[in-house]
């Protein structure tokens, strides 16, 4: 798995930055439109100018700060470089007061509250939320208690509903950009998801295949076996395990090059994926050594058997692909698990068998123990 560079790093920090300039921009472009239509409500009456005009000054000063301080980087000094809490906290008070102040506007702050709300969905923790949800619920029931018996709306006249009209279109303009951004964000964590989950997929191949060959390493082998053994206690049914190694392997390489050497390994094993069970288990063991797993049930004979045809498949296969006048034997050692045995002590015995065949001719299959295997497992009760 590759580690972050400083360079991915920055790259990160960058695109985070340009969100929260971009979520700032939003809340301007909030301010600037609840400010119009404030002071666009005042020329009703349904509002006073004086406490029109300071509230546009108010929202429109507040938020432009909060989206310089993004802007120019200021931010990123702080422990929370969105400024989330202070700028819901700095819009949640500033709704309040002057809902208090121009009460027949009430419906105007109270949808801003929660467009401002919404906008704190994109950072807040459940614990913010939490606190953020009873801070509103106070705050909002001291500002009603304050204007009791002073509520009113803005009016009944064509401007007046032309005007209430595009405040809420609007605003569900604004939540539809928010919305947007909601959306990126799921894009681009669904595209992160993706790569990490290929990034998981190529740690897990290198972990478990063999680069050279394609074929399950020593360390997937183990795996397999454990678990096939653990099987088998449960169920006292046999398998197997053979040793193979390429004869002469060296002289392979002394004669025709490392690189024949690797293509001779690789095109064995495209013969034993042939030749072996789907449900078995073939892996390369480590340098010219592989082993495989016959899986349950698989008794001493049929495993003998088996191992057999995997070495005549490759004595009879034709190397000349690979280099002219090449010939490639394999010497196999087999044996069978016997109940209560470690892995370990298998392999162990299936090991000596390849020693056996090899200190007696090569390119044979040997079988060590496989019979009185067959006998144990048969007789567990």
């Amino acid at each position: 798995m590759t580690t972050d560079t400083a360079e991915d790093a920055v790259a990160r920090e960058a695109r985070r930055q340009g969100h929260r300039v971009r979520m700032t921009l939003i809340g301007v472009g909030n301010a600037v439109l609840q400010a119009v239509m404030v002071l666009l409500f005042a020329t009703t009456g349904a509002a006073p100018l004086p406490v029109a005009v300071a509230f546009a000054a108010t929202i429109l000063v507040t938020t432009t700060t909060f989206a310089l301080l993004v802007r120019t980087g200021w931010n990123r000094r702080l422990r929370d470089p969105a400024l989330v809490v202070p700028q819901m906290t700095s819009s949640f008070v500033v709704q309040l007061v002057y809902l208090v102040l121009a009460p027949r506007l009430w419906t105007l702050f109270l949808v801003a509250v929660l467009v401002t709300f919404t906008f704190a969905m994109v950072s807040f923790s459940p614990r913010q939320f939490s606190v953020a949800k009873w801070w509103v619920a106070g705050g909002l029931a001291t500002a009603l208690l304050l204007v009791r018996g002073r509520f009113g709306h803005p009016g009944t006249g064509d401007v007046d509903l032309l005007l209430l009209w595009a405040y809420f279109v609007l605003s569900v303009h604004q939540l539809t950009l928010i919305g947007s951004r909601f959306g990126s964000l799921r894009a681009q964590l669904s595209a992160k998801n993706a790569e990490l989950s290929a990034a998981l997929a190529r740690v897990h191949a290198l972990a478990t295949i063999d680069e050279l060959t394609g074929v399950p390493n020593r360390r997937s082998f183990m795996t397999a076996l454990t678990e096939e053994r653990a099987r088998a206690e449960r169920g006292t049914r046999p398998f197997a395990v053979a040793i193979l190694d390429v004869d002469a392997f060296k002289l392979v390489n002394d004669t025709h090059g490392h690189g024949v050497g690797d293509a001779v390994l690789a095109e064995l094993c495209r013969v034993a994926e042939r030749t072996v069970r789907t449900q078995d288990h073939f892996a390369r063991f480590g340098g010219e050594e592989f082993a495989l797993l016959l899986a349950a049930p698989t008794a001493g004979p049929d495993a003998e058997r088996a191992v057999e045809r995997l070495r005549e498949a490759v004595e009879s296969h034709d190397w000349a692909d690979v280099a002219p006048g090449l010939r490639v034997t394999v010497s196999a050692g087999v044996t069978c698990w016997r109940a209560g045995e470690s892995a370990e002590a298998l392999l162990a015995r299936a090991d000596r068998a390849l020693y056996e065949a090899k200190a007696t001719g090569r390119n044979r299959t040997v079988g060590v123990g496989t019979q009185a295997a067959t006998a144990d497992v048969a007789g567990t009760p």
